[in-house]
């Protein structure tokens, strides 16, 4: 049957992940081998090998569809930040199979073809839905226990430029051999140099077995026993689609923009399914619970500072393999990203509550996939400031009386060091009459909210939390 019109009867079936499978571009890709979901920028791709999916029953793929959307919905892109750019091949292998893990017990495996293979924690012993990162740490447990076991029962290695290490090897030389072998830590990086990748399909990657010898310094010796365990324990896991193209190269505030891309994609979801008299899928009702309570942005970000601030935005451009360069095919395209560098001040006068701060905070966390910004908490002076780093400040600096003039004075002096300048505030102050046209007050839910006029002192902007009871 067409692939196109089994995505049709998945959505009839699965209204909710039908949604999110929709915002993806479905593309056949035969050099994948299966299938796959992969990102290009913030905007979700499938790639599958027709086939591959041709071999399966419709309800098969219909299963294997659902499996590609719950990597996206549980987080599975996001949820390995500050891990991934270290991670050698078997920790990135180990980490693919354990979100298998976690995706398979959601989906109903009696209605799939046997030969399509999979990883399923009922297999292993293991309760379903433990979790993506327990089912990590039982993998690398146990992964870490057969290399040691391996090391154990095979003492002496091949060393010294491949010179030996067997028969006629002093004990010195054992010594030395031993000292330069890997050993597990415990954490999962059991090889640094393995010449063979895989990742995803346990039996189809590259038309080569994961049990042909390597070499790990081009010394011309073989695999350490350490290294052969880990390859014939991961070899065991006969996963059924392509993570390969997964992010592995980006900064966290890039993670954090497609986070958010994901959130506003389930929020559409379960809201679109609830009109509908539909229903959120367990899994995700406290996911989406959970989104629903952040914060919503108080402004349009990304258009309060094309107006202000036009084109005067800092571009920045980075090669990278999920973008395919246009002029030859294969190759590492750039990628542009373009952020303004803001002073965002936080009112920390004593008439501030601690509740108006963490609304403050709240909305600095949505301005963070527009803006680079220097953090100053000011009352009557300026107390404190900081380059905030995804990461608010856990102690606050003021509590005296109120005053604007400092900040503006601060940004009037390095104006050509920030664009635009979003002061937080409960608003209880006069307005400084040098206030600068890029201004942008931001007035907590319990500030000053009666006349919006007196904010916009030179052209200066201002944006109202609602009320709480609104």
């Amino acid at each position: 049957m067409d692939f196109e019109k089994i995505c049709m009867m998945f959505t009839m079936q699965e209204p909710f992940y039908g949604i999110l499978l929709s915002s993806m571009r479905r593309v056949p890709i035969p050099e994948v081998g299966t299938l796959g979901v992969r990102r290009s920028g913030n905007v979700f791709m499938l790639g599958y090998n027709p086939d591959f999916v041709n071999k399966f029953s419709v309800d098969t793929v219909i299963q294997l569809l659902k499996h590609e959307v719950l990597h996206v919905a549980l987080n599975h892109f996001t949820i390995w930040e500050g891990q991934d750019k270290n991670d050698d091949e078997y920790m990135h292998r180990i980490r693919n199979i354990a979100a298998d893990l976690e995706v398979n017990s959601y989906l109903d495996r009696t209605k799939m073809d046997q030969s399509a293979g999979g990883v399923w924690a009922e297999d292993m012993g293991w309760e379903k839905c433990a979790g993506t990162r327990e089912y990590f740490s039982r993998l690398m447990a146990n992964l870490n226990n057969r290399q040691q076991q391996a090391q154990a029962q095979h003492p002496q290695k091949p060393c010294n430029g491949g010179q030996g290490g067997q028969g006629g090897q002093s004990q010195n030389q054992q010594s030395n051999s031993n000292q330069n072998q890997p050993s597990s830590n415990g954490k999962g990086n059991p090889s640094q140099n393995s010449q063979q990748s895989r990742s995803g399909n346990g039996q189809q990657q590259n038309g080569n077995s994961g049990n042909t010898p390597g070499t790990t310094n081009g010394n011309g010796s073989g695999k350490t026993p350490s290294q052969q365990a880990a390859e014939d324990y991961l070899n065991g896991f006969n996963t059924f689609d392509d993570h390969s193209k997964w992010p592995d190269d980006d900064d966290p505030s890039t993670r954090e923009e497609l986070q958010q891309t994901i959130d506003t994609m389930l929020a559409f979801a379960a809201e679109e399914v609830e009109k509908n008299c539909g229903s959120v899928p367990g899994e995700l009702k406290g996911r989406i619970d959970q989104i629903r309570k952040k914060p919503k942005p108080v402004t349009d970000w990304k258009r309060h500072f094309r107006r202000y601030l036009g084109n005067e935005f800092t571009e920045f451009i980075r090669k990278s393999k999920k973008r395919e360069s246009r002029r030859f095919p294969d190759a590492a395209g750039n990628r542009h990203r373009r952020k303004s560098h803001i002073l965002v001040a936080i009112d920390t006068s004593g008439s501030v509550s601690m509740p108006e701060y963490r609304e403050f905070m709240g909305q600095i966390r949505t301005l963070t996939a527009t803006a680079d910004f220097h953090v100053v908490e000011c009352d009557a002076v300026i107390q404190y400031e900081y380059d905030y780093k995804n990461r608010p400040n856990e102690y606050l600096h003021g509590g005296g009386g109120t005053s604007f003039q400092p900040v503006v004075n601060l940004f009037n002096k390095d104006k050509k060091k920030y664009d635009a300048l979003v002061y937080f505030t409960d608003g209880y102050c006069d307005i400084p009459n040098d206030t600068p046209k890029d201004t942008l007050w931001v007035i907590s839910s319990n500030g000053d909210q009666s006349d919006r006029k007196r904010y916009k002192v030179n052209g200066a902007s201002v944006a109202f939390i609602p009320k709480r009871n609104q």
